[in-house]
């Protein structure tokens, strides 16, 4: 059966919500830290990068026969771009929507005329790690710090553009 891929970059009405739907589902299986405080934490970030008011940001979503099972986005920092929100549903990993995401990520921020794009994650999330590296992030900053559910390891990746 041939199935519907579609990859959308315009902003919608409800496009919050989905970006935090698509968290609760690609992360529930992850431990209970991923749970309401996380959720909120999705929610702020997503409403504090304002997408539609920053010319160089932009959110790509995965659709499948019609459902959205997947995001990416960069976030306009200025001199710089951070990759936000990378999210599959666990049903869909590995059929390379992650990559199709990631991949117009990365020309868009290539586009902006930017030396670098950075992201912000957390240890734990190896298959995560694993796709950052070869996308050619590298480790900038690993510490202890205050997250969202309490302590736990920050991790700052950068990528040379």
């Amino acid at each position: 059966m041939t199935r519907n891929v579609n990859i959308r970059s315009d902003w919608r009405d409800g496009d919050v919500e989905r970006i935090v739907d698509l968290h609760r589902r690609g992360y529930e299986q992850e431990g209970a830290h991923y749970g309401a405080d996380f959720l909120g934490h999705v929610r702020h970030t997503v409403e504090e990068a304002d997408i539609p008011a920053r010319p160089g940001s932009r959110v790509w979503f995965a659709e499948l026969d019609g459902e959205t099972v997947g995001c990416a986005a960069v976030v306009d920092r200025g001199d710089t771009g951070q990759l936000r929100w990378v999210v599959l549903t666990p049903e869909t990993r590995g059929l390379g929507l992650g990559g199709k995401l990631l991949d117009a990520a990365m020309m868009h921020a290539k586009a902006q005329d930017w030396s670098s794009i950075y992201l912000e994650t957390t240890d734990g999330l190896e298959a995560s790690m694993a796709l950052y590296r070869k996308l050619g992030f590298e480790m900038e900053i690993a510490e202890d710090r205050p997250l969202w559910h309490g302590g736990g390891r920050f991790l700052q990746m950068r990528r040379t553009l």
